[in-house]
């Protein structure tokens, strides 16, 4: 096999694991809490599953920046480790470091998709696919920045007990998801500094990032397909 075909190979495997971490993204967030009980040891398994697929399609994703693939890569499979350990040693210790590594590996994969997502370059349905991946990533990263302030800070919230759910983030998905797309409910209320402060950030972002990032990408996309039929 040639050198073209095997970068042609790579290059092919990078665009079908961006596809993939948005497919694995949405089942994570919205099939896992709507097909398993929360809390449920079906629920954590199928969490978990996901969670670590997500992470491997992140590394396959990241290959296109050799230079910051290996940090990516170490980060992705220590989060995959820490949760498998959590099963073996589920206290709070276990739970919070779980929750730190997952923050941070989720973390990395989200600023390399922003790269790619903002960097130079004709707009094709792969960036616009890393767009709204990179966009429920960041409801991602929150969640599990809350999950950890729970876990960290007590009355952290209202509606919901210190640790709750510690074991699995149904919780956390839903409240990061009702702040980023600003629905804002009522059930449960930040009240710790930390968690007022990523709430206020998440809130903008949900603005701001569809009406200006995602409508911005798709009207270039446009203008480009109009362009190449012309």
């Amino acid at each position: 096999m040639s050198y073209l075909q095997i970068a042609d190979c790579f290059a092919w495997l990078r665009k079908g694991s961006l596809a993939a971490l948005l497919g694995l993204l949405v089942m994570s967030v919205f099939g896992v809490p709507l097909l398993t009980e929360p809390g449920s040891f079906a629920g954590r398994v199928t969490q978990d599953a996901l969670f670590s697929l997500i992470l491997m399609a992140g590394v396959v994703t990241s290959t296109e920046r050799p230079g910051s693939f290996p940090l990516i890569a170490f980060g992705a499979f220590t989060a995959i480790a820490v949760r498998c350990a959590s099963w073996l040693f589920p206290g709070d210790y276990t739970l919070a470091i779980r929750d730190e590594t997952a923050l941070a590996a989720v973390a990395l994969i989200g600023t390399t998709i922003g790269m790619t997502v903002f960097g130079p370059g004709k707009v094709t349905f792969g960036r616009i696919d890393g767009a709204i991946a990179l966009y429920i990533l960041i409801g991602m990263i929150c969640a599990y920045a809350y999950q950890l302030i729970n876990l960290r800070v007590p009355n952290a919230f209202s509606g919901v007990t210190i640790g709750t759910d510690k074991e699995n983030p149904s919780t956390w998905i839903y409240f990061s998801f009702v702040t980023l797309t600003t629905a804002g409910y009522g059930d449960i209320v930040p009240i710790a500094r930390q968690a007022r402060s990523i709430a206020n950030l998440e809130g903008l972002i949900g603005q701001l990032y569809p009406a200006i990032v995602l409508a911005r990408l798709v009207s270039l996309h446009l203008a480009n397909s109009g362009a190449d039929k012309a």
